[in-house]
């Protein structure tokens, strides 16, 4: 052991002591005195090690008279072992909890039928992201952050501080998921719903949320300050926000002046467990914002409402989700108020300031154990419908069928996107004159990446 060495150390420099206490021309006062601590404090280490190992003694007898007891026998621990037990596994194993640094790199092909090159170049394949996660908890404190670096942006992703209140409550502060509808996706596939492209899926923004669980009941509650950014003009960014500028726009986009602030969310879900046939979520959604104008100087509104559920029934995933939103902002004249400016990835675009979203997805999985390569695929249609509720703007839908290969680190998604009026489909969602709109377009798209 250890302490045993140390033991055995302390006493040989005890010895040479004792050879050295003699003439003082042998060794200086002072050398001996610090000699003479040296042993002092070499002592009361050996005293706590073999504290520490006596205890340690203690702790193995207890457990192992635990393990050969039986059964039907329980063994009977007093509340002054019980103390003793936690001491010592406080004190030998109360180590600190690392701080994961994990990321992904992933590339991308896509090919489109309305790039007018599709014929001679067969579509375009590049580098999609490198990204760098933490993760990490130290006793009730927790970390997480993500950064992403594209070919044409770098941003944050996400990063907040968190905290385990209890069993039941935890509090996170700074940029994360906002709760709202099916979460954390509501889709299966690399290209999202509909509901992603009106901030409405996967966003994320800066402030404090406080998180509920008590067996099958969850509660969310969340304000946020503003976006992610703090920074509404730009675009660059992952998630999608009300834009206040133009900046990078087409299809639509204004220069309006309108930004995300001071925002409230609830989200409310109910898990019923169906045995060995599976579960369903069912859950409820509210948000609520004020929306200011940085040239008027006027400050309008934003809310949403959802209800969703998400169905795991064996190798079966069932997402369905309804939700209505509205934007009302304070335009300077001129702006047309039907139309509210979102932005992410470089570019900003118009999106209906008041819609209906129809969401109804269903995956299924299958699991190659035969294939040493392969660990499971999962085949996927998700489907999105959005229903403009205010001025003369088209019907957007989109599908998207493929397939989620997954080996080891290694996740390939291969989507077929169709869609009508759909953005970054040749579409437009907020003029039906413009481009193919009112026609179906078709995007192939295939991303492998690399996550550890």
């Amino acid at each position: 052991m250890k302490w045993m060495k140390n033991l055995l150390g302390a006493c040989g420099l005890l010895a040479m002591l004792t050879v050295l206490a003699g003439p003082a021309t042998a060794v200086e006062q002072a050398d001996y005195d610090a000699l003479l601590n040296e042993v002092r404090q070499l002592r009361t280490q050996v005293q706590q090690m073999a504290t520490m190992e006596q205890r340690l003694q203690q702790l193995e007898t207890l457990l192992t008279s635990q393990q050969q007891a039986p059964a039907a026998t329980p063994v009977v621990v007093s509340e002054e072992s019980k103390a003793t037990v936690k001491e010592v596994v406080e004190e030998v194993f109360s180590e600190k909890q690392p701080i994961h640094f994990g990321g992904a790199m992933r590339i991308n092909y896509g090919y489109k039928d309305w790039d007018e090159t599709r014929d001679e170049k067969y579509g375009d394949a590049g580098f999609d992201v490198f990204r760098i996660n933490a993760d990490g908890a130290i006793n009730d404190w927790i970390l997480s952050a993500e950064y992403r670096f594209y070919s044409y942006m770098n941003t944050v992703h996400h990063g907040y501080v968190g905290y385990n209140v209890n069993d039941q409550w935890q509090i996170q502060a700074g940029i994360h998921q906002v709760p709202f509808g099916l979460q954390p996706y509501a889709s299966h596939n690399f290209w999202f719903s509909g509901a992603y492209y009106v901030g409405l899926e996967d966003d994320y923004d800066m402030g404090v949320k406080a998180l509920y669980s008590d067996g099958p009941l969850s509660l969310s509650l969340a304000f946020y300050k503003n976006d992610e950014l703090a920074s509404a003009s730009s675009a660059d960014r992952y998630s999608i926000d009300v834009n206040s500028s133009a900046t990078g726009g087409y299809a639509g986009a204004q220069n309006a002046g309108n930004e995300e602030t001071n925002q409230f969310n609830a989200r409310l879900a109910y898990n019923i467990d169906h045995g060995d046939a599976g579960n369903t979520e069912l859950g409820v959604s509210g948000q609520w914002g004020q929306l200011y104008n940085n040239n008027t100087d006027d400050t309008g509104d934003h809310w949403a409402g959802a209800v969703h559920l998400n169905g795991n029934y064996g190798p079966v995933n069932v997402q369905l989700e309804y939700a209505s939103y509205e934007y009302d902002p304070e335009n300077p004249l001129g702006m047309d108020d039907d139309i509210i400016t979102m932005g992410a990835f470089t570019y900003s675009w118009g999106a209906p300031a008041q819609a209906d979203i129809y969401i109804a997805n269903v995956a299924y999985t299958i699991p190659t154990d035969s294939l040493a390569w392969l660990d499971s695929i999962t085949f996927y249609s998700d489907n999105t419908f959005i229903d403009p509720d205010a001025g003369d703007q088209p019907d957007i839908w989109q599908n998207v069928v493929g397939a989620l290969f997954a080996s080891g680190p290694v996740y390939t998604y291969l989507d077929v996107i169709s869609g009508e009026n759909m953005i970054f489909s040749a579409g437009n969602m907020v003029d039906e004159t413009v481009g193919s709109n009112n026609e179906r377009t078709t995007r192939v798209n295939l991303n492998i990446g690399y996550y550890w």
